[in-house]
């Protein structure tokens, strides 16, 4: 049985310039999910116009992680099935 790395992830709804997103750490690296799709890198200048508002869910976590690597469609296609 081959033992799978799970990513850690910690995400929380939030406003950035006051549009709905999530702001979420994977892998010690902040990113921005927009409600539209986008998907942006935390840089300190946006500080000032953020706002966290709080945790999000479990379904929302694996929601970002899905969008991070592509979607649905990508995941399904592009796994590897190698042993660790």
């Amino acid at each position: 049985m081959a033992t799978i790395a799970q990513p850690t992830i910690r995400a929380k709804y939030a406003l950035v310039y006051d549009e709905a997103a999530t702001i979420a750490k994977v892998n010690d690296v902040l990113y921005f999910f927009g409600d539209d799709g986008s998907i942006t890198l935390y840089e300190a200048a946006l500080a000032p116009y953020l706002c966290v508002l709080g945790d999000c869910q479990t379904a929302d976590t694996q929601q970002i992680l899905d969008r991070l690597h592509g979607g649905p469609a990508a995941i399904c296609t592009h796994r590897t099935m190698g042993r660790q």
